[in-house]
Order: C-alpha cells, then sequence, then structure tokens
C-alpha cells in the first residue's frame, strides 16, 4: 500500500483518504444519519468506503462526529447519560474508557452523546458528579 505526503493511501486502485480528508468530505454533503451515508453512492474521486468506522478505526468518534451531526442540547444530553449510564459509569475515567473502547451499541441513545462533555458544553456544565448523577438522585 502507497502512502502520500498528505496521509491518504491507495488500495487496490481506490484512493482511501486520510480521517481528516474524509470526514471533511462526509460533512460536506450534509449527511443527517449513518443510513443516508450508507444509501448514498458517491461516484467519482470522491468516493468513501462504506464502513469507514473500521477503515478509521482508531481516529473513529461515532457516526455524528464524521458526519457532522450535531450533539443534543446539554439538558436532553445530562438525562441521557444520567438513564442509560447509571450503574455503569461513576466517575470520568469511565466515561472516557467507555467510549474509548467503543463499548456503546449504536443504537444506544447513550452512544450519540460527545466524547468529552465537559470541553463540549460551555453551558450547562457543573462537572462529571451532576452529569453521571443518578435521576432519581437528580429529581428530589
Amino acid at each position: 500500500m502507497e502512502t502520500s505526503a498528505t496521509g491518504a493511501s491507495k488500495k487496490k486502485g481506490k484512493r482511501i483518504y486520510s480521517f481528516l480528508d474524509a470526514r471533511r468530505i462526509a460533512r460536506g454533503h450534509g449527511f443527517a444519519s449513518k443510513e443516508e451515508f450508507l444509501e448514498y453512492c458517491c461516484p467519482g474521486a470522491y468516493q468513501l468506503p462504506k464502513n469507514p468506522d473500521v477503515v478509521w478505526a482508531d481516529d473513529w468518534r461515532g457516526w455524528d462526529d464524521f458526519l457532522g451531526v450535531p450533539y443534543q442540547e446539554f439538558e436532553e444530553a445530562r438525562s441521557i447519560a444520567r438513564k442509560q449510564l447509571s450503574g455503569v459509569v461513576k466517575s470520568k475515567e469511565e466515561y472516557l474508557t467507555l467510549f474509548e473502547q467503543k463499548k456503546l451499541d449504536d443504537d444506544n441513545p447513550a452512544f450519540r452523546l460527545p466524547y468529552r462533555p465537559d470541553l463540549y458544553y460551555k453551558t450547562g456544565w457543573t462537572g462529571w458528579d451532576d452529569w453521571l448523577e443518578p435521576d432519581e438522585k437528580a429529581s428530589s
């Protein structure tokens, strides 16, 4: 396999872009979901693999990141984190490990949470304890 100076490589006559280039191209098409991306046949020079999560596994942070789909608003995202991760994740370290090891199914609502909510949410963020606090404690 050849690698160019830009980080792209050629394999079996088809160009495979660097992750950043592929993500830029995918975002440029305006796909709203994984399903839209998979249905689209991209002719010509910009053809992307149908399995970018495998091709760029080391850089992969999820379909929403790859396609540029925005995350939920803070309150909704925090509610999902509390409901879906309660009893599973109790600390920042456990949260980051869960996402790094890609242990969430893509049909789990928590899959659409940002990897670093503490950096993503500028408004509303008060700390990891608040983010991961079980819903029953939060509503009392």
